[in-house]
C-alpha cells in the first residue's frame, strides 16, 4: 500500500514535536498509545508513525501491554517505534528505526538505557497507561525521572496542515452521507438499529471506520442513546416522535468527524420545531463566533446565554457534557467550549478543526442535540458536514 501521507509530512510533524519538547525544557519524550480496536491516544501514534496496532488487548504467557506501541523521541536523533508485532509494515509506517517486541514498554526502558538516558524524560499517555505497564518502566529504566507530558504531540496536532485538511473535506462527504442514511431511517419508519445499518454500510462503503453510531427517541430522549451498549436499539420510533442520531468515527485516515442531528417522524408540532430549531440556531451563532483569536470562554459564555433564553430543562445528556464543542483530529482533542472546561488562554485558530454542538431540552416536549465540523479558515469557517438542518 500507498501511505496517503507523504514522508515529509511526517518529518514536519517530528520536528514541530521537537521544538515544542525543546520550549518545555526536555531532550526526550516517550510517546505511548494503544490500539487493538482501542482509540487511546492511538492518535498521537498515528500522527508520528502511522502505526495501528491490529492486535486485541489482552495479555498472555508471552506477551504484555499487548497493543501498546511506544515512540522514542530525542533531540538530534530518528525518532524510534516499538510495537508488540512480529513485523513492521514498512510499506506503511514513517518511522525506519522501529523495533519488534513482546514487551513494548520494557523495549522502550531498554532502549532508553542504552543510550545512558537518565534525569529528566517526557512521558506521554499517563492517563491510560496501566500501572502494571508504567512499573515495568520504572524497573527497566531506574535513573530516569518520568515527567507527564500528555498534552505534547495533541499541541502540535491541534493546528491542521493543508494535507490533514484535504482528509478531512474527504471524511466530512463520507459523515455527511452517514448521518443523512441515518436520519432519512429513523423519519422513515426504520427500528433504529436498522436506520444504524443503513449509515454504518454508507461509512464502510466509502472506507470510513465507525466508532458509535448513536440513536434516541421516546422516554429515554434526555440521554445520549437509547441503548448504550451499541448505541442503538431494535425499537422503531413512532409516528410524531422525536428522533436523534449521531455518527462517531474515524471516517478518513484516522480522523475523526462526530456530527449528529434531530428529527421528527412525522409532521413536528409548534413545540417540537422550536426545539429543534433554537438548538440548530445555538449551533449556527455559535460557530460564526469561532474566528481566530476569540476565546473560547466568550464562545462559551454566549452559549449559555442563548440556552438560558430558550429555557428548559437540563437532560442528563447535557450533565454529561457540559460544553458547546471540542477539538477534533485523530481522536477528540482539547480544548473543550465550555465556561467551567475551557482556560482563559484557549483560542480559537486558524486551520483549526471543531466539533460544535449544542443540546436543549424541554419537559413535555423532548431534547434535541445538533452537531457540526468545521475548518476554521483565515477569512471564513469551512462546513464539513452539510447536512440538512430539518429532518421530518
Amino acid at each position: 500500500m500507498t501511505p496517503y501521507f507523504p514522508q515529509e509530512e511526517y518529518e514536519n510533524r517530528w520536528d514541530r514535536v521537537l521544538k515544542e519538547m525543546q520550549l518545555r525544557g526536555f531532550e526526550t519524550a516517550v510517546v505511548f498509545g494503544r490500539g487493538g480496536g482501542t482509540t487511546d491516544n492511538c492518535g498521537d501514534i498515528l500522527y508520528l508513525s502511522n502505526h495501528y496496532a491490529i492486535s486485541g488487548g489482552m495479555d498472555s504467557l508471552i506477551w504484555s501491554a499487548r497493543s501498546f506501541s511506544g515512540v522514542i523521541l530525542q533531540q538530534g536523533t530518528e525518532p524510534q517505534l516499538h510495537i508488540d508485532e512480529p513485523e513492521v509494515r514498512t510499506d506503511l509506517v514513517s518511522i525506519s528505526d522501529a523495533h519488534c517486541s513482546n514487551h513494548p514498554f520494557r523495549s522502550v526502558a531498554k532502549a532508553l538505557t542504552e543510550r545512558g538516558i537518565t534525569a529528566r524524560v517526557a512521558l506521554v499517555g499517563t492517563q491510560f497507561i496501566p500501572m502494571k505497564f508504567y512499573q515495568q518502566l520504572l524497573e527497566d529504566a531506574p535513573n530516569i525521572q518520568w515527567i507527564p507530558a500528555d498534552d505534547l504531540v495533541r499541541s502540535a496536532r491541534r493546528i491542521k496542515s493543508p494535507r490533514e485538511q484535504d482528509c478531512y473535506r474527504i471524511g466530512g462527504e463520507t459523515a455527511t452521507a452517514g448521518l443523512n442514511r441515518l436520519m432519512e431511517g429513523l423519519i422513515s419508519g426504520l427500528s433504529e438499529q436498522e436506520a444504524a445499518g443503513e449509515a454504518a454500510r454508507e461509512v464502510v462503503r466509502r472506507g470510513g471506520r465507525v466508532q458509535m453510531i448513536g440513536t434516541n427517541h421516546g422516554e429515554t430522549l434526555g440521554f445520549d442513546q437509547r441503548f448504550p451498549l451499541t448505541g442503538y436499539s431494535a425499537d422503531t420510533p413512532k409516528p410524531g416522535d422525536i428522533v436523534t442520531g449521531t455518527l462517531h468515527g474515524a471516517l478518513h485516515q484516522g480522523y475523526y468527524l462526530d456530527p449528529g442531528r434531530t428529527g421528527v417522524r412525522g409532521r413536528p408540532n409548534a413545540d417540537q420545531r422550536r426545539l429543534i430549531d433554537a438548538v440548530a440556531d445555538l449551533v449556527h451563532r455559535l460557530s460564526e463566533m469561532m474566528r481566530p483569536g476569540v476565546r473560547l470562554l466568550d464562545v462559551a459564555a454566549e452559549g449559555d446565554r442563548l440556552t438560558a433564553a430558550f429555557g428548559g430543562s437540563i437532560s442528563p445528556i447535557m450533565k454529561n457534557f457540559p460544553f458547546y464543542g471540542h477539538g477534533i483530529g485523530l481522536g477528540f482533542e482539547q480544548p473543550r467550549i465550555s465556561t467551567v472546561m475551557s482556560l482563559p488562554e484557549d483560542v480559537v485558530d486558524e486551520n483549526m478543526v471543531f466539533g460544535v454542538e449544542a443540546f436543549l431540552s424541554h419537559d413535555g416536549v423532548g431534547a434535541a442535540f445538533y452537531e457540526d465540523i468545521i475548518i476554521i479558515g483565515k477569512d471564513s469557517n469551512e462546513l464539513l458536514t452539510p447536512s440538512p438542518t430539518h429532518w421530518w
